[in-house]
């Protein structure tokens, strides 16, 4: 046993480990997903479109935006949007340039949005059976590797802190609020670290 432990340890092992617990959860989440979609009558993508533009109603979203986030194709995108429009959750209203369309949530769009919000409350439950500590440390990794994944063009866009202009990594000593955010000119705890930044201007390469 110690023999076979030993061959499946290390470094390398521990890597390959870590990517199939997030592919696990990414599985499950995607078939939560799917399920609570279903319940309100959309798709995954529909339902992704609403809670995008319910958390963060005063950024300006348009299709094209969306289908960089979601990393779809536009026409995918322009055709889920055009059918929360028909099921009059989503308006479109002209752009500062009179042609780009804006992305509104209705007052029937919010109140899907407000059944939707606890759709990921297994993820939250599991979670909150960790230590503040472990799940802020797990964050900050988490974030980090997101940063290196949009590097490599594999996340298409990402307005988390790692991937900030304004983010200084490993700037002060103390453990629970390592890095600086040099727009509020503060030390920033993992504990806040931002996953969806509405101040976030990207770092450049």
């Amino acid at each position: 046993m110690t023999e076979h432990m030993t061959e499946t340890s290390g470094p390398a092992d521990l890597d390959r480990r870590l990517a199939d617990a997030l592919e696990r959860i990414g599985h499950g989440m995607r078939s939560l997903t799917q399920r609570t979609a279903r319940e309100h009558g959309l798709s995954p993508l529909q339902q992704q479109t609403v809670l995008a533009l319910s958390r963060q109603p005063t950024v300006r979203r348009e299709v094209s935006a969306l289908a960089a986030e979601f990393d779809v194709t536009t026409p995918t995108m322009s055709d889920a949007v055009s059918a929360l429009e028909r099921k009059q959750l989503v308006t479109r209203s002209p752009g500062a340039d009179g042609r780009r369309r804006l992305l509104t949530l209705t007052d029937s769009g919010e109140e899907v949005a407000r059944r939707l919000t606890p759709w990921d409350g297994p993820l939250l439950d599991a979670l909150a059976g960790l230590p503040v500590e472990h799940r802020a440390v797990t964050l900050d990794s988490l974030l980090h590797v997101i940063a290196e994944l949009q590097r490599r063009h594999v996340v298409s866009v990402s307005r988390t802190c790692t991937t900030c202009r304004f983010f200084g990594a490993h700037a002060h000593a103390d453990p629970a609020a390592p890095h600086h955010c040099h727009l509020l000119r503060t030390p920033l705890p993992l504990t806040d670290l931002r996953t969806d930044c509405p101040e976030h201007q990207p770092a450049t390469a």
